[in-house]
């Protein structure tokens, strides 16, 4: 019994160690993500209520100087002995870098008009001295830990997630037998108006066989029966090119990843891993429906562990969606009345010496509907940033935090 009951205690103390470390690790973070205060740990803190704040203003401004420590935070700093602060320094004191709120980062990719207003009436009461620091004190004392929110404008795309996410929209609004993988979609985000018009810049990745490989893999090929001989023109010797993407690759906007592997067999993942590691260092918003959550192993691509990086897609990555507002027989007087005659096959791509397997020559009457081939002018189809539920979230507590209401005219 003496010994069930000290393994017991063990258990029990382990546990213990471990909730207070989480305790204190959450609300460490909470501090030094959402405000712009210093977050101290007093000797033996064991829960949240034993940490204490102390303004950032409070700590700069006397005249002690810094230096590193090892106390195994990465941005941790103490003070040395010779403060002329009469009051003990404090032993460990994690530094935040002042940021804007995550809501209103948010607001700016998603035109959140009601936190922007919100944000704009609320700075007009801050108090600028609350906060300020130097330049020179931001680069020295910075912490390495990931900001919610950021003021870059800078979003890159995952062109093979918005290539199939078009697919896949079209095969189940028109119950199709095939996927195609689309170009449009990766143009409508590098040329989404919103974005443009409030400053960002767009760049996409995608792999290189969609732009130029066979023809089952390149953007609107799909097969010798689907590809669009409008945007996609044959090479020779079984290589196929997508004019569209390739002026995008010459314009600087768009970039090819090579998923050749030295071992033979290829790296399927090398595009997105490239993505996350342009976004990490640039600090970028993510548009792709990919959580990564595959990647959380890999440790090559600037993260410390797989928390850090399920962090980052949490806070920069953002969801889309494909939008095709016209009901069928709209589309189908819009194509009639626009005289549009699909070019898709082998059999209307110049110089092909290729097999003519499953060609159509000419489109019968029964043929199904090319509507991956159509373009924008006959089968509108519209780009939309969705927010995540976390994003969601902190827009409704944002919005509450700063008492935010719908402004109502009485008549």
């Amino acid at each position: 019994e003496s010994r069930d009951a000290r393994v017991e205690t063990r258990e029990s103390r382990r546990e213990s160690r471990r909730e207070s470390s989480r305790v204190e690790s959450r609300t460490r973070r909470v501090y030094e993500l959402t405000s712009s205060r210093v977050v101290r740990r007093r000797r033996g803190a064991k829960s949240a209520r034993d940490m204490t704040t102390v303004s950032v203003t409070a700590v700069t401004k006397g005249a002690a100087p810094w230096r590193r420590h090892r106390c195994g935070g990465g941005g941790c700093a103490s003070v040395s002995s010779s403060s002329s602060s009469s009051s003990p320094p404090p032993r460990c004191v994690v530094r935040a870098r002042a940021s804007e709120p995550w809501a209103v980062s948010c607001a700016r990719v998603f035109r959140w008009d009601d936190v922007l207003d919100a944000r704009a009436t609320a700075a007009t009461g801050e108090d600028d001295d609350a906060t300020t620091t130097t330049s020179e004190e931001n680069a020295a004392h910075t912490s390495p830990t990931l900001m919610r929110g950021t003021t870059g404008n800078f979003i890159v795309i995952d062109g093979a997630n918005l290539a199939w996410g078009l697919a896949q929209k079209l095969k189940s609004r028109f119950t199709s037998k095939t996927r195609v993988p689309m170009s449009a979609a990766v143009l409508a985000a590098l040329d989404y108006e919103p974005w443009r018009a409030s400053g960002f810049t767009t760049h996409a990745f995608i792999p290189r066989e969609y732009v130029v490989g066979y023809v089952n893999s390149v953007c609107d090929g799909g097969g010798l029966s689907t590809v669009n001989a409008e945007l996609v023109e044959y090479l020779g010797k079984g290589m196929w090119v997508n004019r569209r993407l390739m002026d995008e690759v010459d314009a600087g906007r768009l970039t090819l990843v090579s998923r050749d592997g030295v071992d033979g067999r290829g790296l399927r993942k090398a595009d997105d891993l490239t993505i996350l590691t342009r976004a990490k260092e640039a600090d970028a918003w993510i548009c792709s429906n990919d959580k990564f959550r595959d990647h959380r192993r890999e440790r090559g691509i600037g993260f410390s562990s797989g928390k850090a990086l399920k962090e980052f897609a949490r806070l920069r990555r953002f969801d889309h969606n494909f939008l095709i507002p016209l009901e069928d027989d709209v589309i189908s007087a819009t194509l009639e009345a626009s005289g549009w005659t699909p070019k898709v096959g082998a059999s209307f791509v110049e110089n092909y010496d290729g097999p003519q397997r499953r060609v159509v020559p000419e489109r019968e009457p029964d043929a199904p509907t090319p509507y991956h081939a159509m373009p924008q002018r006959v089968l509108p189809v519209y780009f939309e940033p969705l927010p995540t539920d976390s994003m969601k979230t902190a827009r409704k507590t944002y919005l509450e935090r700063q008492g935010w209401s719908v402004s109502r005219i009485i008549a």
